[in-house]
């Protein structure tokens, strides 16, 4: 190639580079910005959005470089975020996305900043810097995106507390007494009636506890004619009957319901028959009786009661020990009385709590107090239980409960934390007290405890859905909210998420429509386009409690509508 040519081509390639860095450093229109969303949102704890940007084909020069800067500017302040940068196919140096000459092309980064308050009424805007080789500019700022939505925050902390129960249970009580009877009679005797046994079951039976039921069986010994001793056992049963029906009939109150001593269901009579399993247990370990084996195996044979007796009898010194130590006492009848602890009444209870508290336990204490009439009352028994039971958290944790339901913070926690202190594995005292965190803000504490008290057998789903909220995770949310019907956060939660049809129907479920629940139809209507849905939400919520028309003044779920005069007259 002569020289001349080679210069010319040099002078053309130079041309064609200066017009790639012109057409790059003065073409700022063949740029173009979005975010998703469209107006920047409060999410959990964070504005979160997405910074799109489009470069026209032909436009990124191949040793060009362009970085946008997002701003946000609220409220006097001026915060630049993580700036997105691009370079040319040439550019070998620094960091960036590549951008083909040739085709443009789309990009898009995240990007996200802690809220503050003062964000709700923000603005976005993208500083851009473009450089070719040595020379730079500075596009005009180019506006992304108006903010901040914060319909999170609308969220009612109605948090649920977690009473504690007196656990109360029935405690089931039984005795048995035994009376022996002579050979072939049937008649109580005063030396069994003024024995130790039954008189300690006469005293059970009149102590107080709440008799259930009485079971009597009768025995015979085996060591008669068969029909014979059914009859005795029959016999026996009954006069073990006449004997704990006169006991109980003595007791005082039982005369007037006697009737329950004939009740099948109270009072059984089983009556037993000729004892030979009885007699087996009874010489099981016993050593005094000669030829042992041979009288265990005539006992547990097969044979009839008849031959089984005959077979005995031939071992005259194995049935003499038999007749004189192991056949009496099988001549008997059994009484089992099946009762429960003695029961106050819910009178006794309150009466006992204010003038006799060292006479009750702290369940009963519990239970006084979820009979009791008035809050006043309910408090007091709590009061004094908990000088009487010091060590049982429940009195603490119930006053911090009544404390939080009559909007009490200070006197709640402080019971909440006697009640920690008392029993920190209690679950529904670490569903309290992560109420307490949620209160404070700390929603990651919160949501620990409420996950233990779950743990430990509070129901805890609706908490843990306003903790989801509060921290972002919308689905989750939803998905904890999903058991409540006509709840107002279930409903806010559908318009976190989008779901504005289920939103919408929700808030058409809740009963008592207040302020709040028409502001939250007003952001569906906004979101859906649906005017009058918006304007009649706003009217109603403001006509409610004027704080919504502040409020609505600067929302950026409205901020399409601010110089509209529907929504001025709206909220009005």
């Amino acid at each position: 190639m002569n020289f001349y040519k080679s210069a010319a081509y040099l002078l053309m390639a130079a041309s064609f580079t200066a017009g790639c860095s012109s057409k790059m450093l003065k073409s700022p229109e063949k740029v173009t910005y979005s975010t998703n969303p469209e107006v920047l949102e409060l999410q959990g704890d964070s504005v979160r959005f997405t910074m799109n940007l489009e470069f026209a084909p032909k436009f990124f020069a191949k040793k060009g470089v362009l970085e946008a800067t997002p701003v946000l500017s609220y409220s006097g302040n001026s915060i630049d975020l993580p700036s997105a940068k691009f370079k040319g196919e040439s550019v070998t140096e620094g960091s960036g996305k590549t951008v083909n000459n040739e085709n443009g092309g789309k990009f898009s980064q995240s990007a996200s900043i802690a809220y503050n308050k003062g964000m709700e009424k923000a603005e976005l805007n993208a500083k851009v810097k473009v450089s070719v080789k040595k020379k730079s500019v500075d596009f005009p700022q180019v506006k992304l995106a108006d903010g901040t939505i914060v319909t999170q925050q609308l969220l009612k902390q109605d948090y649920r507390s977690a009473a504690s129960a007196s656990n109360w249970k029935e405690v089931a009580i039984e005795k048995t007494a035994t009376i022996n009877f002579v050979i072939n009679r049937s008649d109580v005797r005063d030396s069994e009636k003024k024995k130790d046994e039954l008189q300690k079951l006469v005293n059970f039976m009149q102590a107080g506890y709440e008799v259930r039921q009485i079971i009597v069986n009768g025995y015979a010994s085996p060591d008669g004619e068969l029909q014979m001793n059914d009859k005795l056992a029959d016999q026996r049963a009954k006069a073990a009957n006449d004997f704990v029906f006169n006991a109980l009939y003595s007791k005082k109150g039982m005369k007037k319901n006697k009737e329950k001593l004939f009740d099948d269901n109270f009072y059984q009579e089983q009556n037993g028959t000729e004892d030979w399993k009885g007699l087996s247990s009874a010489i099981a370990n016993a050593t005094d009786i000669p030829e042992k084996d041979k009288v265990m195996s005539i006992i547990n044979s097969n044979m009839s009661s008849v031959e089984k007796q005959a077979e005995l009898r031939k071992l005259t010194k194995s049935y003499s020990v038999l007749a004189d130590k192991y056949l009496p006492p099988l001549r008997r009848a059994t009484m089992t009385v099946k009762a429960v602890e003695p029961v106050k009444t819910d009178s006794m209870l309150l009466v006992y709590a204010s003038k006799k508290p060292d006479t009750l336990s702290a369940n009963e204490f519990v239970k006084a107090a979820g009979v009791a009439k008035t809050a006043e009352q309910k408090k007091a028994i709590y009061t004094q239980m908990a000088t009487t039971h010091p060590n049982d958290y429940r009195s603490f944790n119930n006053l911090g409960v009544m404390a939080l339901e009559a909007g009490q913070m200070a006197e709640a926690r402080s019971q909440f934390e006697k009640a920690k202190a008392a029993n920190d594995k209690a679950g529904e005292v670490m569903n309290n007290m992560a109420i307490m965190a949620a209160m404070d803000g700390d929603h990651k504490k919160a949501k620990e405890l409420f996950t233990q008290a779950g743990n430990a057998g509070v129901k805890v789903d609706y908490n843990l859905g306003l903790i989801a909220v509060r921290q972002g995770d919308w689905s989750l949310a939803n998905s904890k909210l999903a058991s409540e019907s006509g709840n107002y956060n279930k409903a806010l939660a559908f318009v976190l998420v989008k779901n504005y049809s289920a939103a919408e129907k929700e808030t058409e479920n809740i009963e008592n429509k207040d302020a709040a629940v028409y502001y939250l139809r007003a952001i569906i209507g906004a979101r859906t386009n649906n005017r009058d849905m918006m304007t009649t939400g706003l009217t109603r919520a403001v006509a409610a409690d004027a704080k919504y028309r502040e409020m609505a003044k600067t929302d950026a779920e409205f901020i399409k509508h601010f110089n509209q005069d529907y929504f001025k007259v709206a909220i009005r």
